[in-house]
């Protein structure tokens, strides 16, 4: 297998192109949780097979794996302790709040990451932007036909937990993808997960078929998404990918009605047109240039970029202009 190569996402085709493919992989991934839920497989059992078989995808998937020096370490084990907690948090939420209240609140992920952005001078927010994202927002909930956001308190600050962990890790992973190329920060990432996991294999109920075949399909489907999304990221940012990754719903909607026949209804039609409207509608107007994508002379892992070098710098400390 041919390994990918971060250089082709050199043109808003090939991007919008691999993100696509992303939002496809991340929307198979909860059709699966469910299905396996039906059939009684523990959400500790996914979680853990999902992070395992990821692991073991990415390495031969990327063919990029190579040892970034004990100086980055530290950045990629906190990113993928944020995708870890994010994954979990989910995962948790599930299992006590409707799905349709999972994906309304997790919705709101782009505005929280565009906030952060602005914070750190990497985006000007503008009105047009929350117009558009007002949309989105708005055609999501219609999709979900939402009458209610009833659920146990506890689920529901779950997925508000979750909604903050993955803000952080985009916009951290940003800033990552500027001394790092995106398949390289891959290769570690679900890696890290499964060594994270490893505490969590003593509590985890005997392995089934089904359990084994759903944590397959999600690990999969989780790898395949990382790659896209990374890379896509080095290029358009975290808060444009983040807007764009909206379009995951309308997109899973019309595939089931193409190829499940199932019925959309006239506010799920007004839906899927507001978030496709609204995602064009919401661009952002970038401070700093984007990430250029081929390497340094001298290293063939860096990637330069014209930020100052301070913008390397964890993004956590940077979340302190807020106040």
């Amino acid at each position: 297998m041919k390994s990918f190569d971060s250089s082709i996402l050199k043109g808003e085709a090939a991007v919008t192109l691999w993100l696509t493919a992303a939002i496809f992989a991340a929307s198979a991934e909860p059709i699966f949780v469910k299905l396996g839920y039906s059939a009684g497989v523990s959400p500790l059992q996914i979680f853990v097979l999902k992070n395992l078989c990821a692991a073991a995808l990415l390495l031969p998937l990327t063919r990029a794996f190579k040892w970034v020096g004990m100086k980055n370490m530290p950045r990629l084990m906190f990113l993928a302790f944020l995708l870890f907690c994010t994954n979990g948090l989910i995962l948790l939420s599930l299992t006590m709040v409707p799905a349709v209240v999972v994906m309304t609140l997790v919705t709101t992920t782009p505005a929280l990451v565009a906030i952060i952005n602005s914070a750190l001078g990497r985006d000007k927010l503008t009105l047009k932007f929350w117009a558009g994202f007002a949309l989105c927002l708005l055609g999501v909930i219609l999709m979900l036909e939402v009458k209610t956001f009833s659920g146990a308190p506890l689920g529901i600050l779950a997925v508000l937990a979750a909604v903050v962990s993955s803000s952080i890790y985009r916009v951290n992973m940003e800033t990552a993808t500027g001394v790092m190329k995106p398949l390289t920060i891959s290769s570690y990432q679900f890696p890290l997960c499964a060594v994270y996991c490893i505490p969590l294999m003593f509590f985890t109920p005997a392995l089934s078929f089904e359990a084994i075949k759903v944590g397959a399909i999600t690990g999969s489907a989780a790898a395949l998404a990382n790659v896209a999304f990374l890379s896509a990221m080095a290029m358009i940012g975290s808060t444009r990918v983040s807007i764009i990754s909206l379009l995951q719903r309308p997109l899973l909607l019309i595939l089931a009605v193409i190829v499940l026949n199932e019925p959309a209804s006239i506010w799920q039609i007004a839906g899927i047109v507001l978030t496709f409207a609204g995602v064009q509608i919401a661009q952002v107007k970038r401070q700093k240039a984007p990430i250029a994508i081929d390497p340094e002379p001298n290293d063939t892992d860096n990637v330069s970029r014209s930020a100052p070098e301070k913008e390397a710098q964890p993004v956590l400390a940077g979340i302190s202009k807020l106040r």
